[in-house]
């Protein structure tokens, strides 16, 4: 079965790898399709011909690559006259298509932006759920919208902007409330001066971006202004505004001396989940942020940032003159020169290594763990993968003490075994054991794991503490030992293998045919091929690699004390400390053969008819 797979796949990728060749040495972007021709990854290239053969020609690097060749069935070509435009392409692909295997932002409807459109002859603020292209200016997004909202609401307190809609505002034949109450000026039916609306647009869009210092200033002149004159009510009303605004200013914590406006982005990830936070610092300070969370992620972590940028800043959203990045990635001069030309202004993305900007990253940084570990709750993460598994593998019970065993041995010497044990998806070291094999004169992996699973479960039978899932590393052969050891014992454990990615040449063909990962199960001969784009499958090959560091690790150590190990070892009497002196100051044993007893008695410090039981043991 598997093997039928990995054939018609090896076919397709062979036809495709020809008409890739034909492809142009030339900038644009790939459009990779499946078997019912819907988008599943689109990408850009400096070189497509160069780039797109990469994938072919396992130069990719990136684990993805063969899961993702499995499917894609045709690959469109659209060229362009630069990369800049492949990049804004391929930005504007994404958003068309939402490819499956492409990093997507979340739809802009989790967050709030503020809306202001200054070509409009009386603009007002607008919260809206969704970034658009349409001349307006955007504010955000912001992940909590009570803190918009409040942040809204006393600007509506200080600056008199309408909040109607147009339907309502030019439909009106009397002012409001909002009139009555002072928080608007009424223009939808009393005479209002263009220009100081204008500047209160302005002020407002000031204060979003937090710029306060102005308008107090402003606030403060007109009041004192109002009490010389004896406009005792509007003085005080304007004192109101102003504390307010002090109240905004004292409330946002200064995060930069320096007064700039920047983004910052932090980045967290384990394995296939990542997060993103941007922190929004305007005139020094916080005025807002935004959180992204990605499952089954298979790029680099560059890639993941670079789609998060091109992404975020698509549309009218304000773009900041710095960008502050967590680590530098490949095509950063190319956001930085896209950006500057959409922008007309130049942008700078930066990786701080010290001052206020390295802090204020390592905020974002701090931001994006916490809401990696809020949206992916390790615990609620493991019961979902182990349900899974139980489906998948048709296991009578959710797994929640996994463990693994694996054998080791270099040409049939040191043979060692170990297990490893997860508990509740994570590594729980305190059940990690190793195995010395009873017989060490020929390499036969299924009897040491015969060996090493009849010792486990008969300790764990004895002391109550059995696995709710046995994996064996190795194929059918060791899965059947295995269970033969759990048989003869009268236990019932579940256990399944995993036999590792292999390749083989073809029967009709040069070509390297690559036979994937496979699952074995108990009373099933047809292995279950992983699927590498899943989280489960990531899970148990952790397990499975955790299980192999760990015997090859022991295994290591067992060797080199055999290679170590000197002819002083068996003779009685020679004290380790003794023996490290003799084998320092002569190098070896076979130095030390035709010496005094006198002399090596002086350097090993020790009797002399202990030094010459040792001439005499190494004569022989």
């Amino acid at each position: 079965m598997a093997d039928q797979i990995v054939a018609q796949s090896a076919e397709h990728l062979e036809k495709l790898g020809s008409e890739v060749a034909g492809f142009p040495k030339l900038p644009g972007v790939y459009l990779m399709k499946d078997a019912e021709q819907a988008v599943i990854y689109v990408g850009k290239a400096k070189d497509l011909r160069n780039r797109v053969r990469s994938y072919f020609a396992g130069g990719d690097g990136r684990a993805q690559i063969e899961f993702l060749l499995r499917r894609i069935r045709s690959i469109e070509k659209i060229v362009t006259e630069t990369e800049a435009q492949a990049f804004v392409l391929e930005r504007d692909l994404i958003t068309k298509y939402k490819p499956r295997y492409n990093i997507r932002l979340k739809d802009d409807k989790a967050y709030l932006s503020v809306r202001i459109d200054r070509n409009a002859l009386w603009p007002r603020l607008d919260l809206v759920r969704k970034v658009q292209d349409d001349g307006a200016t955007y504010f955000g997004p912001y992940s909590f919208s009570y803190e918009l909202r409040a942040v809204l609401e006393i600007i509506r307190k200080v600056i008199p902007l309408r909040t109607c809609t147009d339907t309502v505002f030019f439909n009106r034949q009397r002012p409001c409330l909002e009139y009555q109450i002072k928080r608007c000026a009424g223009p939808c039916c009393l005479p209002v001066d263009k220009s100081q609306y204008d500047e209160w647009v302005k002020q407002a869009m000031g204060v979003l971006e937090g710029k306060t210092a102005g308008l107090q200033k402003d606030l403060q002149a007109e009041m004192d202004r109002a009490a010389t004159e004896l406009r005792f009510e509007d003085a005080a009303d304007l004192r109101d505004r102003l504390e307010i605004l002090k109240n905004i200013q004292s409330g946002s914590k200064l995060v930069s001396s320096d007064m700039e406006s920047r983004d910052v982005f932090g980045f967290y990830r384990e394995e296939g989940l990542a997060a993103v936070s941007v922190l929004f610092a305007r005139n020094g300070r916080i005025a807002g942020s935004a959180n992204f969370t990605f499952s089954d992620v298979s790029v680099s972590d560059g890639e993941v940032l670079e789609s998060v940028l091109s992404q975020f800043y698509q549309g009218s959203r304000e773009i900041p003159a710095e960008i502050v990045v967590p680590f530098d990635f490949e095509n950063c001069s190319l956001i930085q020169e896209t950006l500057s030309a959409a922008t007309g202004v130049k942008i700078e993305l930066c990786v701080p290594k010290r001052g206020s900007r390295y802090r204020l990253l390592g905020l974002a940084q701090l931001n994006a763990k916490q809401h990696f570990l809020g949206a992916y709750n390790p615990a609620q993460r493991y019961m979902e993968i182990a349900a899974a598994l139980a489906e998948r593998f048709k296991l009578r019970q959710v797994p929640r003490k996994i463990e693994c065993a694996d054998i080791s041995n270099l040409q049939g010497s040191d043979i060692v075994g170990a297990i490893v044990a997860f508990v509740d998806g994570a590594p729980d070291k305190k059940f990690y054991r190793h195995y010395k094999i009873s017989f060490q004169d020929k390499p036969d992996d299924f009897a040491a794991m015969f060996e090493v699973i009849t010792r486990r479960l008969r300790r764990g039978q004895e002391e109550n503490d059995l696995p709710d899932l046995l994996i064996i590393d190795g194929g059918p052969g060791q899965l059947a030992k295995a269970l033969e050891a759990r048989d003869k014992l009268g236990l019932f454990v579940e256990i399944v293998s995993i036999a590792k990615m292999r390749t083989e040449s073809g029967v009709l063909s040069k070509e390297i045919l690559k036979i994937p990962e496979r699952i074995y199960i108990e009373n099933d001969s047809d292995p279950l091929v992983l699927d590498e784009g899943q989280e489960m499958t990531r899970f148990f090959q952790r397990v499975r690699d955790e299980a192999h560091r760990f015997v090859i690790t022991f295994h290591r150590k067992r060797r080199s004390k055999r290679v170590f190990k000197s002819a002083l070892d068996d003779i009685a009497g020679v004290r380790p400390e003794m023996r490290q002196r003799l084998l320092k100051h002569f190098g070896s044993v076979e130095r030390m053969k035709g010496l005094a007893a006198e002399e090596i008695a002086k350097i090993g410090r020790m009797p002399a008819t202990l030094a010459q039981k040792i001439l005499v043991a190494l004569e022989k």
